[in-house]
Formats: structure tokens, sequence, C-alpha cells
């Protein structure tokens, strides 16, 4: 029996030749200039997005969960509604604020939080799957979503720039809001406690190039996977740049062990019931669907497996 080579989750983007030498001569640039935190890279990246999504301020940040600690800290609401449908550094903000929060579930078709109309909200675009909170000041997670199309700004979005994002910058985050008094905290907390390196806006804007080109590529991958796989793949309301795409095995398929998966999300939140967030991940497959991925093979490989 053939042993077939083992098809990682992810990958970042690869950069040809001549983009990494012009990187790299960029990136030697910054280190002679003596400016290598929050100088002109930054500003270009923060630029560049905003401009993309047409708001007053694009502020950067180390990362993402920096960026929503200063959002919430600037909110400041007496509790704040979170998905238990999430990643955990949402919970290690929360525990660090000491904020009190009021638990909610997800669609099980959307794995969009299901908001009640009191209270501030933490509104989680899950795996880059665009929602709409019942609230116009709600701080939404767009950890996976740059590259979606956006339309309610609500207090703000905040932007992930990790190794598994679309748009990479090794790490940082992106807060973008319309709201001044928003954009002057978060600029002052920012400059004390989470800059972002000119080598990360560098490669960020690197990647940022290639934006297009990943979303056609997302979308497709997307598509195929939804119309051979058996399961229930995620509804999509409204738009998504499909960052991380997953199903619920509700047909109990196996999958080949040389192919690497994730189950996300693991509860953050117990509440002692049975609940949508508990039957989502359970059934949870996600599968790669990096620039480049193989993903006619995987499903020939899945189906073979199956006897399908």
């Amino acid at each position: 029996m053939e042993l077939k080579e083992r098809i990682p989750y992810h990958k970042p983007l690869q950069f040809n030749d001549p983009e990494t030498e012009t990187l790299i001569a960029k990136i030697k640039e910054v280190l002679k200039s003596g400016m290598l935190t929050n100088d002109k890279y930054v500003r270009e990246l923060e630029f560049m997005v905003g401009d993309m999504y047409g708001v007053e301020y694009c502020i950067a940040t180390s990362n993402c969960t920096m960026g929503l600690l200063i959002c919430i800290s600037y909110l400041n609401p007496p509790y704040i509604q979170v998905p238990m449908f999430n990643w955990w550094s949402d919970l290690y903000i929360l525990k660090s604020l000491k904020q009190r929060v009021a638990w909610v579930d997800v669609d099980i078709e959307t794995w969009l939080p299901i908001e009640a109309y009191g209270g501030a909200s933490l509104y989680l675009n899950t795996f880059g799957n665009i929602g709409k909170s019942v609230r116009e000041d709600a701080i939404y997670d767009s950890s996976h979503c740059l590259g979606a199309e956006i339309n309610e700004i609500g207090l703000a979005h905040v932007f992930s720039l990790a190794p598994t994002k679309l748009v990479t910058a090794c790490e940082g985050g992106l807060i973008i809001t319309n709201n001044r008094e928003l954009s002057k905290y978060a600029i002052e907390h920012r400059d004390k406690m989470c800059r972002m390196s000119e080598v990360h806006a560098l490669i960020g804007l690197a990647t940022l190039e290639h934006l297009d080109d990943v979303l056609e590529w997302k979308e497709r991958v997307y598509q195929y996977y939804k119309s051979y796989i058996p399961g229930q793949f995620q509804k999509i309301p409204i738009h998504s740049n499909f960052n991380t795409i997953g199903f619920l095995n509700t047909e109990n398929l196996k999958i080949p062990e040389f192919i690497e998966v994730r189950q996300y999300y693991e509860p953050i939140y117990d509440n002692g019931i049975e609940n949508n967030t508990k039957k989502i991940y359970k059934q949870m497959i996600c599968l790669p669907s990096y620039y480049n991925a193989p993903y006619v093979d995987i499903v020939e490989d899945i189906l073979e497996l199956n006897n399908l």
C-alpha cells in the first residue's frame, strides 16, 4: 500500500523569489533606519486596510487579542454578551479585565452568536462568516475576517494577522472604527503596550497584495468541499472570506490519517445544559484550505476511505 504524503492543516502564503528578495531588502532598510516599530510601514498597512473598508480610523496592534482588549476596556460595559463557541484568547481578555459576561449560544447553521437585546456584545464573526449584531455599539471579533465584505462597523471590528489568517503579518492585529474617541484611546494604549513592528507590517503588506487571489481560492475550495463531502457546512447569510472551512460530520465520515484537520471551538464556558455550541464542537471537522492546498485530492481520499 502506497504511503501518502502528509497534508498539513495550514501553510502560510508562499512568496516567489522576486517578492522574497524585495521583502528582505525592505527588512534590511528597516534594521538600518533605527525605527523598528510603529513607523511608516505600519502607517501604510493601516491606510491600506482603512481605505479598503472606508472607515475613518485603522489602528495596528501587536496582535488581535490586544486590539479586542483595548476596545472592551474603552467601552467598559456593566456586562457583555460573548458566545461560548469561541477561541480561548477572548476568555483570557475577559478574565484580565474582570469583565462580567452573559454567555450566549450560537446558531446551529451559521455558527454565529444568538444575542439578547440587552447589554453590550462581543460578536464573533465565526471563521470569517459575517453576521450582524443587534447592538449598534457591538465590538466585532473579526479575527478571521480580513478581506470579507463588511457593512456594519458597530463600535469596531478587530482583525487578526496571525499565521492561519488570509492576510498574515506573522502576528498582528488591526482595529477599524469610525469612533474618534475610541481611536484616540486605542492609539494611546497601543503606543504604550502593544506596538506592531515594521517587519511584521512589511510581511502584512506583502501578503495583502495577494488578497484577491486568496479570496477567490478560498471560496472555490468551500464550494467544492460542500458539493462533494456529505455533512453540514456553514451557512453564509451575508458574506464570508471562508478563512476556516469546516463541516459538521453528521455522516460519521472517517478522515485519512495523513490529512491534518482541526476541531474548533472547544466551548470556553459550560452552562451545564446541552446546547448548539456543544453539538457543533462534537461534530466539527475543519479541513485544509490554504492557498494551493490539494483540495481535489483531499475529497477523493476522504470519499475513497469511506467507500463513497
